[in-house]
């Protein structure tokens, strides 16, 4: 006992109990330390997949109402431009559409600071989406503002408002109509195209 007691008191002794308790310490710290990042990308494994899912949700609603209203703004825009180009001089008449794309989750990923759990392609894709619906939004705000300032109150006047009625084309007055109309139309089906491909990558992101 005295022998043992001596070896544990000389300094190399020391030093051994030293790096024993040192190491015991870093492995607890080691162990802890690599629980905790476990856990952290255990939940945000979580949060990732409740985004993907949140946007799919979020296209899927979308994408189911785009392929409703293109095709009927498509047929109208049509009609229009082949009634006018066969000089029947059809009259400009207002619109009830608005672009309206859902954007709650992508407001939601921004606010929460989520962007580094999601794919750098798809936030990449997501931010041109959103900046072109607010483009387009904007556009189509700007085309029903020029509509009910000069279409809708002369909305009972003769034909030759609108038209010259020699050459059958647009007044100048309202050469501004045929354009934003097919304007419109481009860019909602340019809408839905986008809507389709983030639905698939979204799509491809959840099962990765």
């Amino acid at each position: 006992m005295v022998g043992s007691s001596k070896n544990r008191n000389n300094p190399r002794s020391k030093l051994l109990w030293l790096i024993a308790e040192l190491l015991v310490v870093f492995i607890g710290v080691y162990a802890a330390f690599i629980f905790d990042n476990y856990r952290t990308n255990k939940q945000d494994e979580y949060r990732k997949q409740q985004i993907y899912t949140a946007l799919k949700e979020e296209f899927t609603f979308s994408s189911e109402g785009m392929k409703q209203v293109v095709p009927l703004l498509d047929g109208i825009v049509t009609e229009f431009k082949s009634e006018y180009e066969e000089g029947k001089m059809p009259k400009p008449r207002r619109l009830h559409f608005v672009i309206g794309i859902r954007t709650d989750i992508w407001e939601a990923v921004l606010q929460s600071g989520a962007l580094e759990l999601i794919d750098v392609k798809l936030v990449f894709q997501l931010s041109n989406y959103y900046s072109f619906i607010r483009f387009a939004a904007e556009e189509c705000k700007n085309f029903d503002g020029l509509i009910q300032q000069y279409i809708i109150p002369n909305a009972d006047k003769n034909i030759g408002e609108f038209y010259n009625i020699k050459t059958k084309k647009f007044n100048r007055k309202y050469s501004w109509y045929l354009e934003s109309l097919d304007n419109m139309n481009n860019y909602m089906n340019r809408i839905q195209k986008m809507t389709d491909s983030l639905l698939v990558e979204i799509n491809n992101c959840i099962e990765d």
